[in-house]
């Protein structure tokens, strides 16, 4: 699920990764183990057609940050 970031937050991040999709509105945390655009969580394990790209977080304030703890939530409670 996401959630909204806070201006702090979005400061402290400068690069994420998006789907390329027209209907996305969040941003992940890149996956620093490939090679290509992917996202921390589990979520292109769950869209295998989903293609991502890296983009810069200031170009989009109006999505929402990834809540998955690999991205940028906090503990799963």
């Amino acid at each position: 699920m996401s959630q909204p970031a806070s201006a702090d937050r979005r400061a402290d991040i400068e690069t994420a990764v998006r789907n390329r999709s027209q209907y996305a509105d969040t941003l992940h945390r890149p996956d620093p183990e490939t090679g290509e655009p992917q996202p921390a969580c589990v979520e292109a394990e769950y869209r295998d057609d989903a293609e991502f790209t890296d983009v810069p977080v200031a170009a989009y304030p109006h999505y929402s940050l990834c809540g998955n703890p690999e991205c940028f939530g906090s503990e799963w409670w």
